[in-house]
């Protein structure tokens, strides 16, 4: 076993370490109507959220504790900012606070009916920038087949210096929100998890199952290859 190996299970240890004792940090890029109650969910269940947006309105609402999103609820937003379980910033250099960083950015079509990925790129540029080795991002945002491996991978890359596999874990979890919807939310919809490694895909889980009612159905590809 090389060295690359030793320091990969030694990341991936000390994260599941956290994960299993509650004491890892979970970033949200974009606190819109998917951001938002992913944050709120994580938070519910005792996990530390920093919410990260570029709009002050948002952050300074959400800071304190109040709601400007339907589905969720004024009370329960209020309560987990209360208990100091989420704060919202606009300060991106905190990205390096996280272990885990969940992409919710806006991916809107332009008049020729193509995604606009200067949202996700933004994102990537900054995660680059600021992440710390050892973790865990997964790119919730809807889009097209391989814009996990072939868009974003090269980005952050570049900007981090880092290696996916080594130092770092890349996923793919596409929102199944559905605004309005009183009978299935973030919580209780099923949620499927793709990852470029096994590892990603076992750290993946056990974020996410700890904050969802269903269990993640997990590919050894990135999902949105199928």
């Amino acid at each position: 076993m090389g060295r690359k190996d030793i320091k990969n299970i030694n990341h991936k240890n000390n994260l599941l370490n956290k994960i299993i004792s509650n004491t890892e940090t979970i970033g949200i890029i974009d606190l819109g109507y998917v951001g938002l109650p992913l944050a709120v969910n994580f938070a519910q269940a005792g996990i530390k959220v920093i919410g990260f947006d570029n709009n002050t309105e948002k952050v300074e609402k959400i800071n304190t504790g109040e709601n400007y999103i339907n589905d969720i609820r004024d009370a329960v937003l209020r309560e987990v900012v209360k208990k100091i379980t989420f704060c919202a910033t606009t300060n991106f250099k905190r990205i390096k606070e996280c272990d885990a960083l969940l992409i919710c950015v806006p991916t809107p079509f332009d008049k020729f009916r193509k995604p606009n990925m200067s949202y996700i790129e933004s994102a990537c540029k900054a995660i680059g920038k600021n992440m710390k080795t050892g973790t865990f991002i997964s790119l919730e945002s809807t889009t097209y087949p391989t814009t996990t491996e072939e868009f974003m991978l090269p980005i952050i890359e570049k900007e981090s210096g880092l290696k996916a596999g080594n130092d770092f874990w890349l996923a793919y979890s596409p929102e199944r929100v559905d605004p309005g919807n009183k009978d299935y939310h973030t919580r209780n919809t099923p949620k499927v998890l793709g990852a470029m490694c096994k590892d990603g895909l076992e750290i993946g889980n056990a974020i996410f199952n700890k904050s969802f009612e269903l269990s993640l159905e997990s590919f050894k590809k990135l999902i949105e290859r199928f």
